[in-house]
């Protein structure tokens, strides 16, 4: 039987609020120890339950409101609202508290003067099967356990009424509340004196559920509070690496459960990143989304060529590296500044931009033609480890392969432009995925030579291209092909984006002209292995650059923005996704290099040096960013063209020494160069005086 609630001399000066939804299972034995406690009074807020809920709760005395089964948020709110007394106890349903443990509890509270504390929580599963116990294991022995919640807490309930919970959030609403709590100045805790248990039920959905659903709350407070993004994001992913350390150590049976932790989070994370509402991503989360864009391409594209590299000689890869590197090469050529000017000009666009894209789209397409057939004559005449890559129908799948990468790169661009990379990730996965494939069928089923490389690259980019069309036409803005093909438009573009040409060229030609270099001055062999090390490298670079493209995208569509706020923002950002991108690449790389060979095994030495000059770009993309955004394109082209010259210029000197190692120390100084000054310029241009 449930004790019923005691009379109201004896009573605490506490309203306990107990949200409950088909807890029929629990709530019996919650409402026992809540009753033993002699509260105030005691509200049970049904979130529409199916069960004996809402009989249990009016048979132990309780008042019983409804929330429309809107969630967890609201119910708390709605007894908040209810209740009677200054001190509120929000006690979950699978929460049991011991005999005195709220006396306890409220005197800590009125004692330290607290807005907010916290039950500690001893977690247990609710019977004998693994994942409860997994659940239990990782509560009881991570982090969280000391971070203020609203499971089993007491709060001022005026306070929490003026703040409220965010209604958009079905978990991680004790997060985003923190966060608010604490930079309002409110004290918060968590007991060490009072503990209450925490029951988990034993199921494996019951743990999927509940990683899925911190996976969508991270989510929506990287959305809500993007200073915080970064570290925010990665949580899973540093829960993950100290969980599995520590259950490999001292309980190695739960290490499966850190592998769906880890999956299930970063699922529904994406997820919910993908679908950003109207307003488009926050800073934060145009950022990550396009550095995702560009990081799972090349992720997926080491398996491309770590398959490549297990079928194909060394030579036959390195010839492939090289037609790849050209390809790119001849983006960056082709692109004439119009990807950069269509991240300033589109969001003033009155007509949404659709003439805008239009001539975007034509113009990089006439533009890569002509650049693709230039390339091939140029690179053919250049020597012989280069012109052996030019044979027969490589030549064609390659004009039709850097096409379909520039047009590709035209609509990220658009993508950025409407705070809306997540689309561009959409694609970048499809792009990836259709090149493994098609590469994987034509070694099953035909011969083994570098034209199969090149053909899955033009894959991949067609493959991206038409979703991205498509998505044009479904979300818009739909390009206006006939008003977008007068040449004024095309002048427009072209006067925005050919000064920021130069900046675009110094920053990024030199890592596709370094294969090239190393073909032709050593070997095939030798550009594959420089291939892949600098492919690992560059996933992790493409994150600064992603910072950097969105910071421009967020000034020029703000014109009133704080500049030192949204640079300090990206800053911290891209570093703290960098560091934990680069130490995982100098960690993995090398096991990576030596499943592939002896061959590319001992370029795994230069990884550390490259992964260094990762934390200079992080400066040196945000500067880049600001100039771009307030017209700075000639400071910024001499600090990369420098960089370019001190990383390029004497390459093919180091290289011809046989001499890899040197390529690389060489990358660091000019990365060096343009981080320290961007760094000291950047301080000057972010200032109201300098912009405004």
């Amino acid at each position: 039987m449930v004790e019923t609630a005691p009379p109201l001399a004896e009573t605490l000066a506490v309203s306990v609020v107990i949200p409950a939804r088909n807890a029929e299972r629990w709530l019996p034995s919650c409402l026992e120890s809540v009753l033993a406690q002699r509260p105030r009074e005691v509200i049970v807020v049904d979130g529409r339950s199916t069960d004996r809920t809402v009989e249990i709760a009016l048979a132990a005395g309780a008042r019983v409101i409804s929330d429309d089964g809107r969630g967890l948020p609201i119910a708390r709110t709605r007894g908040l609202q209810e209740a009677t007394c200054e001190v509120v106890a929000l006690i979950d349903s699978d929460v049991l508290l011991p005999d005195g443990s709220l006396a306890n509890l409220l005197r800590e509270f009125d004692h330290g003067e607290y807005d907010g504390l916290q039950f500690g929580l001893v977690n247990e599963a609710d019977g004998d099967g693994y994942w409860g116990k997994a659940l239990a294991w990782h509560t009881n022995h991570g982090r969280v356990r000391y971070w203020f919640g609203v499971c089993a807490t007491l709060v001022r309930r005026p306070m929490l009424l003026d703040f409220g919970f965010d209604e958009q959030f079905v978990s991680g609403e004790d997060i985003d509340l923190r966060v608010r709590l604490r930079a309002a100045g409110h004290k918060i805790g968590v007991s060490s004196t009072s503990i209450v248990r925490h029951r988990f039920d034993d199921s494996f959905d019951a743990a999927k559920d509940q990683w899925v659903a911190d996976g969508a709350g991270l989510a929506r407070t990287a959305r809500k509070h993007p200073r915080r993004a970064g570290w925010v994001l990665a949580l899973p992913l540093l829960a993950a690496l100290r969980g599995f350390g520590l259950a490999a150590l001292t309980a190695p049976r739960f290490l499966p459960y850190w592998l769906g932790f880890v999956t299930y989070n970063y699922r529904s994370m994406i997820r919910e990143l993908l679908n950003p509402g109207k307003g488009g991503l926050s800073l934060g989360g145009n950022a990550t989304a396009l550095a995702a864009a560009r990081v799972v391409p090349m992720m997926v594209g080491f398996a491309f060529w770590a398959l490549a590299a297990l079928r194909l000689s060394p030579t036959e890869v390195g010839l492939g590296s090289v037609v790849a590197s050209a390809v790119m090469l001849a983006v960056q050529l082709a692109l004439l500044g119009v990807g950069p000017a269509t991240v300033t000009l589109l969001p003033r666009q009155a007509d949404g931009g659709k003439r805008l894209v239009a001539t975007g789209l034509l113009t990089v397409t006439l533009s890569a033609l002509v650049v693709a057939g230039g390339m091939v004559l140029v690179t053919h005449a250049l020597g012989d480890g280069l012109a052996r890559a030019w044979q027969g129908p490589v030549i064609v799948a390659f004009v039709v392969a850097a096409l379909c990468a520039t047009l590709a790169y035209q609509l990220d661009h658009v993508a950025i432009a409407r705070s809306r990379t997540d689309r561009a990730l959409t694609r970048s996965f499809l792009q990836g995925v259709v090149q493994l494939g098609v590469l994987a069928a034509w070694l099953v089923t035909g011969s083994a030579t570098m034209l199969a490389v090149v053909v899955a690259i033009f894959a991949g980019a067609a493959a991206s291209v038409l979703l991205g069309l498509g998505q044009l036409r479904r979300h818009g803005p739909r390009p206006d092909w006939r008003r977008g093909t007068r040449p004024g438009e095309a002048v427009r573009l072209l006067r925005t984006g050919l000064p920021n040409h130069l900046l675009v060229l110094a920053d990024r030609a030199p890592g596709y002209l370094l294969p090239l270099v190393v073909a032709s001055r050593l070997s095939p062999a030798a550009a594959a292995a420089w291939y892949m090390v600098w492919m690992l490298t560059a996933a992790v670079y493409f994150v600064p650059q992603s910072a950097g493209y969105s910071l421009q995208a967020k000034l020029s569509a703000d014109p009133t923005a704080a500049p030192r706020a949204l640079a300090w923002r990206a800053l911290r950002l891209s570093l703290v996704l960098t560091v934990l991108a680069g130490a995982l690449l100098v960690v993995i790389g090398p096991a990576l290099l030596h499943v592939l060979g002896r061959g590319y095994a001992s370029a795994g030495s230069l990884l550390p040096v490259l992964a260094g000059a990762l934390l200079f770009a992080c400066v040196s993309q945000v500067y880049y960013g600001v100039c771009r955004a307030y017209g700075r394109l000639g400071e910024a082209s001499a600090v990369a063209l420098l960089a370019a010259v001190i990383a390029v210029a004497p390459a093919a000197l180091i290289a011809g020494q046989h001499n890899l190692g040197g390529l690389s120390w060489l990358w660091l100084a000019g990365q060096a160069t343009a981080g320290l000054l961007g760094g000291f310029r950047l301080r000057a241009l972010v200032s109201a005086k300098t912009v405004r």
